[in-house]
């Protein structure tokens, strides 16, 4: 992975045929090959061929990553020996477009080895974006947050430091530091207060039905009440859930004369059941259970399947006389008869 990007000088007649290109006059710039040479040499934009051109190297990649920087690959597959010491950048046209040099060798190639340059090349304002190469096939930028490629694994020291946003950390690496981490600010390490401090800066709350919280100096408990049948029957309680047994707990009787809460209503019930009425009389009935303020409606009725006296009336309920806990009937029937009724009332 490249450190800082080595900064190339663009010549007179590149930057003109830059200056063209950007005015629309010519075609777009495209650096088509790399010339390479031992000798160092000073910079210049008057410098129209590269001082010592040892060859040319035809397959070179380029890829923008940033506004000033371009990532570039060369490669030579020959058994040629030199050091490299200088180079430029050639356009289609055979145009010097850009060149570079130092004292010292960037690479020194051996005849058993094959030549493979990754470089980062910067130019001093922002064009690096208009510039294209002929080849990419073998492209190897960097890799960034924006551009897939090239990246160097951190080291322990690297990934505990946590201030390179170069290199990339590995799975084990991030173990490691989340490890140290977690020492960090174990009980009775010296950052614990720190970070036990930060910590308590938050806190856990409810509301509605959940109750509970606080800040975290120790275990919160977050509540979440059950109603219980009682508050299911009376169904006034806000701050309660109802649960399933909760539901089937309500009080009840499911049997032939049997009694039970409607929930959700307020504590509203319904009784039934089965009575004998006597013949042209009045019969009392009383409720499996009382209810607890009244009685509103009953609605009874029963009439004699087959009889002589079958066109009497039935029994009746006389509404005076309903109470929490029951009611009567009058029947003018000649004959007892079976009869049922509902009941409702709280």
């Amino acid at each position: 992975m490249a450190d800082d990007p080595i900064l190339f000088m663009i010549t007179t007649a590149g930057l003109d045929a830059l200056v063209n290109a950007q005015g629309g006059s010519t075609e777009p710039i495209e650096v088509v090959s790399v010339g390479i040479t031992q000798n160092a040499f000073t910079m210049a934009p008057t410098i129209t061929a590269l001082p010592g051109e040892l060859k040319r190297i035809q397959a070179v990649s380029g890829q923008a990553v940033s506004e000033t920087v371009i990532h570039m690959t060369a490669q030579d597959v020959s058994t040629d020996i030199y050091e490299l010491r200088g180079l430029g950048l050639y356009l289609a046209d055979g145009t010097l477009f850009a060149v570079y040099s130092q004292p010292t060798p960037l690479f020194r190639k051996v005849s058993i080895s094959f030549f493979l340059l990754a470089l980062d090349i910067g130019f001093s304002n922002g064009i690096a974006g208009a510039i294209t190469f002929g080849d990419t096939t073998f492209l190897l930028p960097p890799a960034s947050e924006t551009v897939k490629g090239v990246a160097e694994i951190a080291d322990a020291t690297e990934a505990a430091a946590g201030t390179d946003d170069q290199r990339i950390i590995s799975p084990r690496k991030l173990r490691q530091v989340l490890n140290a981490l977690g020492e960090l600010i174990a009980p009775g390490s010296p950052n614990f207060s720190v970070a036990f401090t930060a910590m308590l800066a938050r806190t856990i709350t409810g509301a509605g039905l959940a109750s509970g919280g606080g800040n975290l100096t120790a275990s919160r408990i977050i509540t979440v009440l059950a109603a219980s049948a009682a508050d299911v029957a009376a169904g006034t309680a806000t701050d309660k859930a109802i649960t399933p047994a909760a539901l089937s707990g309500l009080f009840k009787s499911i049997t032939q004369n049997g009694h039970a809460y409607i929930p959700g209503m307020g504590g509203l019930r319904l009784m039934w059941g089965r009575f004998t009425s006597a013949a042209n009389a009045s019969t009392a009935v009383l409720f499996p259970d009382s209810f607890a303020t009244a009685c509103f409606v009953v609605i009874s009725d029963g009439v004699k399947g087959s009889g002589a006296d079958s066109q009497d009336n039935a029994a009746g309920v006389d509404y005076s006389t309903i109470t929490p806990s029951g009611f009567s009937v009058f029947s003018a029937d000649d004959s007892s008869n079976a009869c049922g009724y509902i009941a409702i009332g709280a």
